[in-house]
């Protein structure tokens, strides 16, 4: 059943059009020339690994060979945070200077596990050399928290370590280098507290990382250590001097940060004659909130037009840093959302159609953010003046009226006069295609044409359709990809522009504020007609249609109506309440519009289900493109 544009999917319905989707993009695969190496193909989702690593050392004064004891531990997670335990981590140790140190090579060779008391087992953290003679690797493996340590004896010197893990069956390998210098006393720099989430809005913000000096496994603040705090693109957002307790505070200008988004902090000291050098880096993520406004609403300038017709309104999309690019806007008065639009350029370019008693309308506008990095401000209300339609613009159809009056009555004069003839049978086919959903090309593009283009029209009289939605759209891994899109104009009239990359597999949708979407398959570029039913008529078409396969007592003779299947459903509450809603959208004064058709699809009994007239129930929504 289609659920309407304001219901999000269940978290069962995403995973089943996830399926279908990526079945649907392997068919071409499967039918052409590669079918055997198709089918070899693998889908798998995985996850990705943390790997962190730092060394120091553990004797002050080196030994009568220049040697002191390097001691490197570390963690290992996944991206959820959590440990990997009992998984091996392999480590390679150099000497910057020299990679081939025959005193390197041999320390590495006799690592040990940390442990050094009888409090705690030798194999808390399970240590062995491994590799050949000239290259010694030493393959530690993980305890319950993730964690590893080995020591070893290496010269008093520059450093490199390569650590690296070799993956599993749900998460990606991970390797990393960390270069140490075993000369001069270890820095240990940590932020206090740690950064997650960084906000934009500000002008400024500070960040606080403390110093400490590590040797014989024991800590001390280390102040008058110039540190410099930079972000992932190496951009210099602060320098600082850690005082007497060895803290650091950081004011950095937001603007320097970077883009909202994921990124990160690094603080760095770069070393002196008896300290280290040392970085640590935060992974954080920059958030800003988002506003919505409309110049022209602020400025006056907003003039009364025709709501059914459609009300184009310019809103821009902006934030603390800058225009906003992402996202969507949608207009909604009450609970009922009348337009929506994607943001490009920090601009939503709304059409916003409804019916409305007055002179003007209450319009709330709220911004969809489509990352969680832009938070929405909050919502913004517009009064749009509104008026009704001119009696000029109903000159159309009343004139269409006397038109019709008048050939019914010359056909009944001149049928009076002549014998009827039994009709052809094109004739009898377009008779029987009145008052379907339908596309028809009613001329293929000539030679240095592109594009698609034509009316839409109703499906059972035959006039236009005003401001029609058109896109194109084509399945993806995420969902449905939006090639191509149009807005019909008051006549009915569109025009899609081409694209490239034309697969095969593209569909063409339909769909205006009163009239059910339609989907079919894309036909190649010319001139198009597309039928489309009334929203009110096609709830009375799967009510009907529901009743003829369910049989007695609900279906009867001429045709089952929605008033005999509420009598008829008087043992069945949920299919009588549907039955009602059916009646009263039908046969009502209001519009049924893709909300109304929406809270009565949901109302429809589950078994036998009515299918959608479109046969459509994949495909995109405004929301969904907004997702």
């Amino acid at each position: 059943m289609k659920r309407s544009a304001s219901s999000p999917p269940s978290l069962v319905a995403r995973i089943v059009r996830a399926l279908v989707v990526v079945v649907w993009a392997l068919l071409p695969l499967l039918g052409s020339t590669s079918v055997a190496r198709a089918q070899g193909l693998k889908i798998k989702v995985r996850g990705s690994a943390k790997l962190v690593a730092h060394a120091s050392r553990d004797h002050v004064g080196a030994a009568a060979d220049g040697t002191v004891d390097l001691v490197l531990s570390g963690a290992l997670s996944d991206d959820a945070g959590q440990p990997l335990a009992g998984e091996t981590v392999t480590v390679h140790v150099r000497r910057e200077s020299d990679p081939r140190d025959a005193q390197a090579i041999e320390g590495l060779r006799g690592a040990r596990s940390c442990d050094r008391g009888t409090d705690r087992p030798p194999t808390a953290y399970a240590v062995r050399v491994a590799g050949p003679a000239d290259a010694p690797e030493v393959v530690t493996v993980t305890d319950d928290g993730g964690r590893f340590c080995f020591r070893a004896r290496l010269a008093a010197d520059r450093h490199i370590a390569h650590l690296a893990w070799r993956g599993s069956a749900l998460v990606d390998a991970s390797d990393v280098d960390v270069a140490f210098d075993l000369s001069r006393q270890t820095l240990l720099l940590r932020y206090d507290p740690t950064p997650m989430v960084v906000t934009l809005d500000s002008p400024r913000t500070s960040f606080e990382v403390a110093a400490l000096v590590e040797e014989e496994g024991a800590t001390h603040a280390q102040p008058r250590l110039e540190l410099a705090l930079t972000n992932e693109q190496n951009v210099e957002l602060g320098r600082a001097v850690t005082d007497s307790s060895g803290r650091a505070r950081f004011i950095a200008e937001t603007a320097k940060l970077g883009p909202p988004g994921r990124g990160e902090l690094r603080v760095s000291f770069r070393g002196d004659r008896d300290t280290a050098f040392a970085t640590t880096v935060a992974e954080i993520e920059r958030r800003v909130k988002v506003s919505v406004r409309v110049p022209a609403a602020e400025r006056g300038e907003l003039t009364a037009q025709v709501p059914e017709e459609g009300i184009a309104l310019l809103v821009d999309v902006t934030s603390a840093a800058g225009p906003v690019s992402e996202g969507g806007v949608e207009a909604r008065i009450g609970e009922t959302v009348i337009g929506a639009a994607p943001v490009e350029r920090g601009v939503a370019r709304l059409t916003l159609t409804f019916t409305s008693p007055g002179n003007e309308a209450l319009v709330r506008l709220r911004y969809a953010p489509s990352a969680p990095w832009f938070e929405p401000l909050g919502d913004s209300t517009v009064r749009v003046p509104i008026r009704g339609p001119s009696l000029l613009s109903k000159a159309p159809i009343l004139l269409a009226g006397v038109a019709v009056l008048v050939f019914f009555l010359v056909g009944r004069v001149a049928s009076k006069n002549s014998k009827p003839e039994p009709a052809p049978a094109k004739a009898a086919e377009a008779e029987a295609r009145v008052g379907k959903p339908r596309l028809d090309v009613v001329r293929h593009a000539a030679r240095g044409e592109s594009g698609w283009r034509g009316q839409v029209v109703d499906a059972h009289e035959g006039t236009p359709v005003p401001d029609a939605r058109l896109w194109i759209e084509r399945g993806t891994f995420d969902g449905q990809r939006i090639l191509a899109r149009a807005q019909g104009d008051r006549h009915g009239r569109f025009e899609l522009p081409p694209f490239e990359g034309v697969v095969g597999d593209e569909q063409i949708a339909c769909e205006a504020p009163l009239h059910a979407r339609l989907v079919q398959p894309l036909p190649p570029p010319g001139e198009l007609s597309i039928a489309v039913v009334l929203r009110r008529r096609a709830v009375l078409a799967r009510l009907v249609s529901w009743a003829r396969r369910r049989g007695a007592p609900f279906d009867v003779k001429p045709e089952p109506t929605p008033g005999h299947v509420r009598r008829a459903a008087a043992n069945d509450p949920a299919t009588a309440r549907w039955a009602e809603a059916v009646e009263r959208a039908v046969f009502g004064a209001g519009h049924v519009d893709a909300r109304v058709e929406g809270e009565i699809d949901r109302l429809a009994p589950t078994p036998g289900a009515p299918p959608r007239a479109s046969e459509a129930d994949d495909a995109p929504t405004d929301e969904d493109d907004r997702r």
